[in-house]
């Protein structure tokens, strides 16, 4: 559950009668691909705001109409039935089955894992008639209704892919359009007056990219800004502070993202479960809970997103053990070890990296650290592969993971090691109808994931909000680190 944090209430901020809100995030997509770039900054001010997908996944895991109104399963799960709503996009062309097609097929091919391994088992997707859509399925499939309300379900205009240059353009059917864009200064979302829906409060939202917070935070202070989206580093330390204040709120949702080392397959050392287990035991989460999230978030050794899965448990295979991490690396033959840490310099990754670097060298592990923006650890690491050992926090579940899914270390092109126990269990649990069954399997494959020590989860995190204490509507949850813009409104 969400938490709002306050300072004790004092004189009633005077009304605002303006309808423009300024906010700010610290980190800039490398450009604004959503099919393409992974970057969470990018769905930050998109999502559901410029971007919507067919249906719209709830903080409780239920899930809602949006751009599909309706929708009926066969009984055998293979046959998925969507009913569309009459929409725009914001070029002014009506929304059609035919964009529902062309978009859910073009997600399919996408190089990102979120959009692309949700649909695996989606076979076809034929336009019924101009306002229905069926899908057809090669077995049934538990995750697949979900991932439509995320970005596996994001609907473009038919042939957007080809006539757009996606870097730099953004056509959806969200309540907002992609206005001025600004490198490192700032977005512009301007109202569509011609949304579907209820109209959003504000008429005009700039996303400013700040990413020194101590500076964000003084200038939400002093009036400049009405809201910092997300704190991820530096200013974690100051939200005690912020939330003494009448005139400000801290909201805090539930954790959502989930924070990693990453050990790649192409490392020969590496491949031997005894260094992997090695480096597992030598690693105390609660340092880094407590230094690069302030305490906001849950420690973890498994890899559950959304956190509140109801298959997350306490199964920690290696737990704090550095006499065990020792005799781990003796064993294996390598008492002195040396890797290529890559880490990207954005929000808590920096702390992360004094904190891991320190907590290896007592067990004899020197990690040689080299300091990469975030696209360009995008490119060098994520999808070139160019590192050994190397951190980042992300949302994309499990599945993606399997071999060939997308995902480093294991579902990219250039791994050397797959595990058939895990890819298995992804494709049949994925089938299971049985609600119970289904929860017992994606125990044991989390659990299987977490034996093997190719990823060392740390802790599932919370990234505050901060916010004018007159800003009221703010969602409790948050999936793609996305601030919705739909609720949010001045008080009355």
């Amino acid at each position: 559950v969400g938490l709002a944090l306050s300072g004790v209430l004092g004189p009633a901020v005077a009304q605002e009668t303006r309808t423009t809100l300024t906010w700010s995030h610290p980190q800039e997509p490398p450009n604004w691909n959503y099919w393409a770039t992974g970057a969470s900054a990018l769905t930050v001010p998109t999502f559901h705001n410029i971007l919507e997908p067919l249906v719209e996944k709830l903080g409780d895991g239920s899930i809602a109409p949006l751009l599909a109104e309706s929708w009926e399963i066969s009984s055998d799960g293979l046959t998925y039935t969507f009913r569309l709503r009459e929409a725009k996009f914001h070029d002014g062309s009506d929304f059609d089955a035919g964009d529902v097609v062309y978009s859910l097929l073009k997600n399919k091919e996408s190089p990102q894992a979120t959009l692309r391994t949700p649909l695996a088992t989606v076979t076809a997707v034929e336009a019924v008639d101009a306002r229905t859509v069926r899908l057809t399925l090669s077995q049934p499939s538990q995750r697949l209704l979900p991932n439509l309300g995320l970005m596996a379900g994001i609907i473009v205009p038919e042939g957007a892919h080809e006539t757009l240059d996606l870097a730099s353009q953004m056509i959806g059917t969200g309540p907002y359009t992609f206005g001025e864009y600004r490198p490192d200064v700032h977005l512009k979302l301007v109202r569509f007056e011609d949304y579907w829906g209820e109209k959003p409060f504000f008429t005009e939202v700039t996303h400013r990219f700040i990413p020194d917070e101590t500076a964000a935070i003084n200038a939400l202070l002093a009036g400049e800004i009405d809201m910092i989206a997300s704190v991820f580093g530096e200013g974690l330390d100051r939200i005690g502070t912020v939330a003494q204040d009448p005139k400000f709120n801290v909201i805090i949702p539930a954790p959502f993202e989930t924070n990693y080392m990453i050990l790649s397959t192409r490392a020969e050392p590496l491949r031997d479960i005894r260094v992997r287990q090695a480096i597992a035991h030598a690693i105390f989460r609660d340092d880094y809970l407590e230094a690069a999230q302030a305490g906001y978030g849950k420690t973890t050794c498994q890899w559950v997103v959304p956190f509140s899965e109801p298959w997350n448990n306490d199964y920690c295979p290696y737990p704090f053990d550095q006499e065990r991490s020792r005799a781990l690396l003796r064993e294996a033959g390598y008492p002195d070890l040396t890797l290529d840490f890559p880490f990207v310099n954005v929000a808590e990754h920096p702390t992360i990296k004094d904190i891991v670097v320190a907590q290896l060298a007592e067990v004899g592990i020197t990690l040689n650290v080299r300091t990469l923006d975030l696209a360009t650890w995008l490119k060098q690491v994520n999808t070139d592969g160019d590192y050994q050992f190397t951190n980042i926090t992300s949302n994309v579940t499990i599945d993606t993971f399997v071999c060939g899914g997308g995902r480093q270390p294991l579902g990219r092109p250039d791994t050397v090691e797959c595990l058939p126990e895990f890819d298995e269990l992804v494709k049949t649990s994925d089938a299971i109808i049985d609600r119970d069954e289904y929860i017992a399997a994606m125990a044991k494959m989390a659990a299987v994931f977490a034996d093997s020590a190719w990823i060392i989860p740390i802790h599932a995190k919370s990234t505050p909000t901060l916010t004018r204490s007159d800003l009221v509507g703010h969602k409790s949850y948050r999936f793609r680190v996305e601030m919705d813009l739909r609720p949010l409104r001045w008080a009355d």
